[in-house]
This record gives structure tokens, sequence and C-alpha cells, in this order.
């Protein structure tokens, strides 16, 4: 009967055991997911912070530091770009996606921007596509940019420019 008092006694210690452990997982779960909405959130109120710096806000003095220093970094950036642009030959011209307008990689035959098949320059003149100022779908004003409605989720659908009268 001892043995048997002694095995219930350690069943009932490793289920008190592995409760507890469930337990400690599920808090460090919850621990984890604040943590990454903390983060989430701080990034916000840094975005919100630069927004303001740009449109002229200013603030104490150790934030206005590190406005500089993203500043110095916007400098950098721009002044890179330039020596790529100025870096390029001049008759070099860049394909782009007759499509989306992207920027297209040497010899591609895809646009890594929207994934239209890219066909070899020709001397026709291409179709612009025209995207409609509200969603077929809910009537929604859509942005010129926009492939997805932002009300209803809709596909923009875009078709050729209308083609103008030679009068």
């Amino acid at each position: 009967m001892a043995l048997l008092d002694r095995l219930n006694d350690l069943a009932a210690a490793a289920t008190t055991k592995a409760n507890s452990a469930i337990e400690t997982g599920k808090l460090n779960l919850k621990i984890s997911t604040e943590e990454r909405k903390i983060t989430e959130f701080t990034l916000n109120i840094g975005d919100l912070m630069v927004d303001k710096l740009d449109a002229g806000e200013t603030f104490d003095d150790e934030i206005m530091a590190l406005y500089a220093s993203i500043q110095a970094a916007r400098e950098v950036i721009a002044a890179a770009r330039d020596e790529i642009n100025a870096n390029r030959p001049a008759a070099e011209e860049v394909p782009s996606c007759p499509v989306c307008g992207a920027e297209l990689a040497e010899h591609a035959k895809f646009c890594a921007n929207c994934g239209a098949k890219v066909e070899e320059p020709s001397p026709q003149v291409v179709e612009a596509e025209v995207v409609p100022s509200t969603c077929a779908n809910c009537g929604a004003e859509l942005d010129p940019e926009a492939r997805f409605c932002t009300q209803c989720g809709a596909k923009v659908e875009t078709g050729p420019a209308p083609e103008e009268s030679a009068e």
C-alpha cells in the first residue's frame, strides 16, 4: 500500500510540475506579445516625432541631436544616389516596365515589381494604362497608384488610355 501511495504522490507532483510549466509558458508568451506591442508602439512614436520634426517642430536638445543624425544620414543617402546617377553613362537609358514604370534589371524578361512580361523594345508607342479615380466595386476614391481599393479590397482594374482624336 505504501508503494501505491508513493506512486500517487509522484504522479501528483509530476502533474503539478507540468501544470506549472504550462502556466509559465503561457505567461512567457503573454510577456513576449506585450514586448512586441511596446516595440511597435515605440516605432510608431518615433515615426510621429520624425514627421513633426520634418514639419518644422522643435523639441528638447536630445531629440534635436538625434534628428540631426537622421538628417545627416538622409544627406549621405542623397549623395550616394546622386553619385550612382552621375556614374551612369549619359547614353545609357535605363529600361522601365511598360505596365508599372519600375526600373528593369538588365536582360529582364519579367518585371520584378509587377510580374509583367517584358517584350523586346520596339519602336511602337506603348499605350498608357488609365487607373480609374473611383473603385468599380464600392465607389470609393482611389489613389492614382493603387492596385487595390483601400475600402473594400477589390483589385483595381486598369485599361488602355482612351485614344485622342486627331482633328
